[in-house]
């Protein structure tokens, strides 16, 4: 009886095993044909070009640009006297993949190369494009790049080692462990010995605010968290221009000489203080002292008097005269993410025409050029096109996709920034490219997000930049590929998490730099995700 019954068991167990992993390959096989169409999506996606040239009355956005996903199109101007009128013009590619040859023709000079796109492998490629004459015996070069194109989205990527709750707790243990960051709790000061970086003083005086806000959200019993948050605020706002000052309550975008604050001691970056005032309300908000608010009002009404009739401000001003420092604009995009919450959380409607206007500016400028300049503390003002950012343009399709309501084209304009940011920036796998000083990029942690022409490596706080972005996207349009690139970045960065808790701030060798606002950056991120693993 025994062994019957033993036996029975047995067959029902076997049987019970077999439902689980016919269920699990069958679980698998969906997952497989999930990532097979996602795939299949982006590689039909890539093959239309982000933006085609404005009949030479812009210069073309990517005359700069390095790496292509998406399929481009040059700014090409026949200027032949021997071929004043090609019948046709000659596009040919050659791959040093794999040393084949890709052609087509066109009776435009700037067509994109969408014919051959899917045909090239990724990897460097040169093109030449050439003007034919009617009887075929004559042909002028008259337009040549040298470029890489870049693996296109098609998953499945590298899973998180661990939980975004976990990694966040690690890393939020290691940002208020730093000896810099308790320094403040003593000295009410920044420490320029143990964290070089307070050179940037808005900024990265700004981040500690932020993170001990974060860590006092979580431990709000552990006071000193927030005693040192204050602290780092009151710092900001006594050495913030004075009242009389034509640039009253700026914070100190520098301070010393150190890196580039030196070159830049006189100036004002005009980004910063919307960032420092971004700071103040989230201090204001878990502890009601209005010092906190009003310093951020000082800053929205510096920003309302200063702004120019164009609806947009000069990207570096002179910080005792207020004059431009640089003939080059603001990008206002981040100005107006910071009057939007005094005017939409706080009711301050004195600056809702001051946020009409910049974002009018927007509109006509670089979303006609899409000349999204990057604007950092440490780089100077440049000329357009040279140093290409993500930021942004990113910022700006968050804009329109939160208010997607106002206008039905606003998403589709979302997405039209949201695949420049990628074409440009994003990295799926490795690239097989050189930065900016002739470094291979064999040893960058991938996937991962690119900063800004002038700084082409992985950095943390891009690729929560783009996190955040994606699934915004995915949150308005449904668009579930919006979800996964969102995610596939986000398990990248949880990736690169050392033991200690710390986030890097660049995911390439021989980078040891360490930017405490991006770490910060990716803290609030993996704060709210792990929302997903409730």
């Amino acid at each position: 009886m025994y062994t019957i019954l033993n036996f029975n068991y047995l067959i029902t167990k076997a049987f019970i095993l077999c439902l689980i992993l016919l269920q699990s390959v069958s679980v698998s096989g969906q997952q497989e044909r999930v990532f097979e169409s996602f795939c299949e999506q982006s590689q039909a996606e890539v093959k239309k070009p982000i933006r085609l040239p404005d009949s030479g009355i812009q210069p073309i956005w990517n005359e700069k640009a390095l790496m292509f996903k998406f399929a481009p199109s040059f700014s090409t101007e026949n200027k032949s006297w021997i071929i004043p009128q090609p019948s046709q013009y000659r596009f040919t590619a050659f791959s040093f993949n794999n040393h084949q040859t890709y052609s087509f023709t066109d009776s435009i000079p700037n067509a994109s190369l969408s014919p051959i796109w899917s045909e090239i492998p990724n990897g460097e490629v040169y093109l030449k494009i050439e003007a034919v004459s009617k009887d075929k015996q004559d042909v002028v070069l008259i337009n040549k790049r040298l470029f890489y194109k870049t693996a296109s989205f098609c998953p499945p990527y590298p899973s998180a080692q661990y939980g975004y709750s976990e990694a966040f707790d690690k890393g939020m243990a290691y940002m208020y462990q730093q000896p810099h960051i308790q320094q403040w709790f003593h000295s009410g000061r920044p420490d320029h010995e143990k964290h070089t970086l307070y050179c940037y003083s808005a900024l990265e005086v700004g981040s500690v605010i932020n993170a001990m806000v974060l860590h006092h959200k979580h431990n709000p019993k552990n006071d000193t968290s927030l005693v040192i948050a204050c602290k780092a605020a009151d710092y900001l706002i006594s050495n913030s221009e004075s009242k009389t000052s034509p640039l009253s309550g700026f914070p100190q975008v520098y301070e010393g000489e150190r890196l580039t604050a030196g070159k830049f001691s006189g100036e004002v970056l005009l980004t910063e203080p919307a960032a420092t005032g971004l700071s103040y309300l989230n201090l204001y908000s878990i502890t009601g002292d209005s010092v906190y608010l009003n310093a951020a009002l000082q800053i929205a009404e510096t920003y309302r008097k200063t702004q120019l009739t164009s609806g947009t401000w000069f990207i570096r001003l002179n910080k005792m005269t207020g004059q431009p420092a640089s003939e080059v604009l603001c990008i206002p995009i981040k100005i107006v993410n910071f009057l939007q919450i005094l005017t939409e959380e706080y009711h301050y409607q004195t600056f809702k025409p001051v946020i009409e206007a910049a974002i009018g500016w927007t509109f006509e400028n670089p979303v006609k050029t899409f000349d999204w300049t990057g604007q950092f503390e440490d780089v100077e003002a440049v000329e357009p096109y040279e140093n290409l950012t993500k930021y942004e343009a990113s910022w700006f399709a968050q804009f329109l996709l939160n208010h997607h309501n106002d206008d039905t084209n606003n998403v589709q304009l979302a997405k039209a920034l949201i695949d420049f940011c990628e074409d440009q920036f994003v990295v799926w796998e490795q690239p097989a490219m050189y930065d900016n000083w002739n470094n291979s990029t064999q040893s960058w942690h991938v996937p991962a997000v690119l900063e800004q022409y002038h700084c082409y490596v992985p950095i943390d706080a891009s690729a929560v930049q783009m996190v955040d972005t994606y699934y915004l996207a995915y949150q308005k349009t449904g668009e579930s590929i919006y979800r996964e690139k969102a995610l596939a970045l986000a398990n990248s960065l949880v990736n690169t998490q050392e033991k200690s808790g710390k986030i890097p701030t660049f995911w390439a060798s021989g980078f040891d730099e360490f930017w405490n606002n991006c770490m910060v950056s990716s803290l609030f991120m993996l704060d709210k995700l792990s929302n997903l693993e409730k």
